[in-house]
């Protein structure tokens, strides 16, 4: 009996995990939008590959040919089809970010590091603590012994700032995601042959999730930039030999790892045993410590940016502000759950899943030209192994991490489209130049149907329905969506004349609830912990005698805990509902009448704060302070600003406050 190929058996693990019924395996998916259920995804391979099957005969057999041909020639029409497709990328990216997005960070993520990058380019490392963290307070930042600063590596946030210097932080990572498109061009090209690299590029255009990602402000792309550079370089590195090269890749990579260290972490391992496999077969071994160096470099960085933050080289952000429970591993979670194995398989599997559908948004599963290459035993590259491995490594580290979300796609597998991408395109080319001239079902002329013809019309199909049908539907919910993430405050207060001024934003209970726990100390993750379990009526009761009676920060976080589990979520059929979903009350009893005095006040219209944090400078002396609401808390803050007009900004208006 013959010995399992591993490689065909991870091609058909690529083939088969598009259609894995995630959500009859694992009950429904939270925090998931796009996820085609399995028994659709196969009704739509089965409905196009007919079509395609049938219409075969009247496809030209040899266009794909003709096409591999153009791609492969120097100059003429690849060069055109390559600089098509990289100014096709510029428009893509560009519309993106203006029309779809607002050139606005629209996930707490990207507007936390945001405000962060408005820190560096101020030249300091943190911003001093504000007066009221509860009128500050968000998710993923810390006030911490004077200091303030995001939770985050500052890669991706120190690229950020120098767009914020240069007044186009959006416009960052539009020209990332181009230098990611160059840099696979160059590994392609190197690594394979140049019908690869034009390939890829036309891919990359094809890709929306490359530019809807591409042109959003998430540290995903910085991440994917260094990778790919990382890749250029190991390939360049092979070719020369210079050890500089390789210190090179290792700064690279170095990148990737401030901006996602995890995701570095992954493809730097995967890696390292071809590297070393090639520097033992080339007795090339002094370079190693070159590209170890590269990479040390900038683990040295992030240590000494945390000496300077936490106060400790050795405890990030993350870990600073959520404690133990935000680390890798299988435990209890900073919100509550509890991360298993299960729970770990459950996220990847449908990361991956998603990543087929959402990647092309075609009715073809993306992951199929990769997986044919190595199911069919088509992969005897080198580099088809390598990129496997890099590929396949990224999940099954995210496997041992808690948090997961689609927000924009399957975004901590963003990075692997470094991988995924020329893969597609090997699986694409190989697919046309080894069925050249073949048929389905040889019996008769009538049945006999050219496998490049099916192949090739299936491919058009599938470009069609995502350019007319899906990624119009799919640019559509990002235009329309996350209206509350798009309002450019600062924009409309210049627009009414209004400077010198401290704006206060209304914001839902809940909102307030969680700000006013982190303004008495309460550990991020005790406040997080709370609001998701507790009765928010007995939350406020409690919340108005510690700020009454000044508890410090230990009594607080110990009083919150032993409220333990109540009430539930409110229906928006209830009296007592305020429109937001994630308020919690007990259903058995009417709320007391300082809780219904705050359900009345949400009812005259709230907003989301976050998205405001960093339309004003980090130090909170520029032309606009933009505060949370705390209604009758308001003063306070006042205080340390006597000399400036103070406005509620609450549905669109700017109300004065006397």
């Amino acid at each position: 009996m013959r010995p399992l190929d591993p490689r065909r058996t991870l091609g058909w693990f690529l083939l088969l995990v598009p259609f894995v019924p995630v959500t009859s395996l694992f009950g429904d998916v939270v925090r998931v939008r796009g996820l085609v259920p399995a028994p659709e995804a196969l009704l739509g391979v089965f409905v196009f590959a007919t079509v395609a099957v049938l219409g075969g005969r009247l496809f030209p057999a040899s266009a794909p040919q003709r096409a591999i041909l153009a791609l492969e020639r120097e100059g003429g029409a690849g060069s055109a089809t390559a600089l098509g497709a990289v100014l096709a990328l510029v428009l893509l990216l560009l519309g993106t970010a203006f029309f779809a997005f607002s050139r606005r960070p629209l996930l707490i993520d990207s507007v936390v590091q945001l405000f962060q990058a408005r820190v560096f380019a101020s030249g300091h490392l943190y911003a001093a603590a504000p007066p009221g963290e509860a009128f500050f307070a968000v998710q993923h930042m810390l006030v911490d012994g004077g200091k303030w600063y995001s939770q985050y590596p500052p890669g991706h946030s120190a690229l950020l700032g120098l767009g914020v210097a240069l007044g186009a932080a959006w416009l960052v990572p539009v020209c990332l995601s181009l230098g990611t498109a160059l840099f696979l061009y160059g590994f392609t090209s190197r690594a394979y042959d140049l019908a690869t690299a034009r390939l890829t590029l036309v891919l990359l255009a094809a890709a929306p999730l490359f530019w809807f990602m591409g042109a959003s402000h998430m540290n995903h792309v910085s991440a994917m930039f260094f990778v790919s550079a990382f890749l250029y370089l190991l390939v360049r590195w092979e070719e020369r030999g210079r050890p500089v090269l390789l210190l090179a890749a290792g700064l690279a990579i170095g990148g990737a790892f401030l901006s996602r260290p995890l995701t570095a972490a992954a493809v730097g391992l995967a890696m390292a045993p071809f590297v070393l496999r090639r520097a033992w077969r080339e007795r090339d071994l002094a370079a190693v410590p070159a590209g170890a160096l590269g990479a040390l470099v900038a683990v040295a960085l992030y240590l000494a940016y945390n000496a300077a933050t936490t106060g400790d080289p050795l405890l990030p952000g993350y870990i600073k502000l959520w404690g133990s429970d935000h680390g890798l591993g299988f435990h209890s979670t900073p919100w509550g759950d509890v991360h298993s194995p299960l729970a770990g398989l459950r996220n990847e599997l449908t990361d991956l899943v998603l990543l087929s559908s959402l990647l092309f948004e075609g009715p073809i599963p993306s992951l199929i030209p990769a997986g044919l290459l190595f199911a069919a035993g088509w992969a005897d590259r080198e580099w088809d192994r390598r990129l496997l491995a890099g590929f396949l490594a990224i999940p099954l580290a995210y496997l041992f991490y808690w948090h997961r979300d689609a927000f924009l796609g399957p975004r901590y597998l963003y990075s692997g489209l470094a991988f995924v991408i020329p893969l597609t395109a090997r699986g694409l080319l190989e697919l046309f130049r080894r069925t050249a001239g073949r048929t389905l079902w040889e019996r008769s002329a009538v049945t006999r149907v050219p496998v490049a013809g099916a192949a090739g019309l299936l491919l058009l199909l599938s470009f069609l329905y995502a350019a007319i049908y899906s990624t119009p539907r799919r640019f559509e919910v990002y235009r329309s969506g996350l209206a509350s993430m798009k309002v450019d405050l600062a924009r409309e207060a210049r627009a009414s004349g209004i400077s010198n001024a401290v704006i206060f934003v209304p914001v839902s209970w809940g909102n307030r609830l969680l700000a006013r726990m982190r303004g008495l100390g309460v550990p991020a993750s005790d406040a997080e912990k709370a609001y998701r379990r507790s009765d928010h009526c007995a939350l406020e009761l409690l919340l108005l005698r510690a700020e009454t009676e000044r508890w410090d920060p230990d009594r607080a976080a110990a009083a919150i805990a032993l409220l333990g589990r109540g009430g539930e979520p409110v229906p928006a059929t209830s009296p007592w509902t305020n429109g937001d979903p994630t308020l919690r009350l007990d259903a058995s009893r009417r709320p007391v009448d300082e809780c219904l005095d705050e359900i009345a006040y949400d009812r005259g219209g709230y907003a989301n704060y976050s998205p405001f944090l960093a339309d004003q400078e980090p130090s909170l002396d520029g032309p606009l302070v933009i505060a949370r609401d705390l209604r009758g808390r308001d003063a306070e803050l006042l205080e340390a600003y006597p000399d400036r007009q103070a406005y509620l900004y609450r549905n669109g208006r700017f109300l004065p406050l006397n």
